[in-house]
């Protein structure tokens, strides 16, 4: 190999580790936003802990079990938190569901009166519903207008739903915050 072949040879490879070293890879999202911090894991919150707030979601509509072109059950899924600890947990207790023409679902304090429908899950019901979801630790329900022998037309396509859990060990009732509108629109 030749002087001239040597030194090329070097500054060809002092180019491809400087260029090497200059490069920079970043990772984004589809939408161009930069890639979230690696997840953590967060300890529950001790098993003494009671709830102080409940985090309701819905599955996308109501469905119709019966095929008669009325959606008359709602799929819930309910987490529990005893706030400040970030991550839900089960807890024994009860819970209590109800929905309310629009408007008229009052408040915790005075809840209205003449709900169309009530739904009281036992201590048993509660434990038979827990399971995990990407969050943590929840409740997953089927609120039937059918149940009790009941009818699924309603006078409404709209309507207020109202929850809250009883602690077993005692304590207050933990309100759903607010009033979450569900429609139950006709297929």
């Amino acid at each position: 190999m030749t002087t001239h072949s040597i030194k090329f040879a070097r500054a060809s490879s002092l180019a491809s580790f400087l260029l090497l070293v200059g490069c920079q890879v970043t990772h984004t999202t589809s939408d161009g936003a930069p890639m979230a911090a690696k997840p953590v894991e967060v300890a529950p919150p001790p098993v003494s802990s009671l709830p102080n707030a409940i985090a309701i979601t819905f599955a996308p509509k109501p469905v119709d079990t019966d095929g008669n072109d009325r959606p008359d059950t709602l799929q819930v899924t309910v987490f529990l938190f005893a706030r400040p600890h970030p991550a839900p947990h089960w807890c024994e207790g009860a819970f209590h569901f109800a929905i309310y023409p629009p408007g008229r679902a009052g408040t915790p304090s005075h809840p209205g009166s003449a709900p169309i429908r009530e739904w009281e899950l036992s201590a048993d019901s509660v434990q038979a519903a827990r399971t995990r979801a990407l969050v943590g630790p929840c409740y997953e329900f089927n609120l039937s207008l059918l149940e009790g022998g009941n009818s699924d037309a309603l006078e409404q396509e709209s309507v207020d739903l109202v929850a809250w859990f009883q602690p077993s060990a005692g304590g207050p009732r933990v309100w759903l915050r607010g009033i979450r509108a569900v429609q139950f629109p006709r297929l």
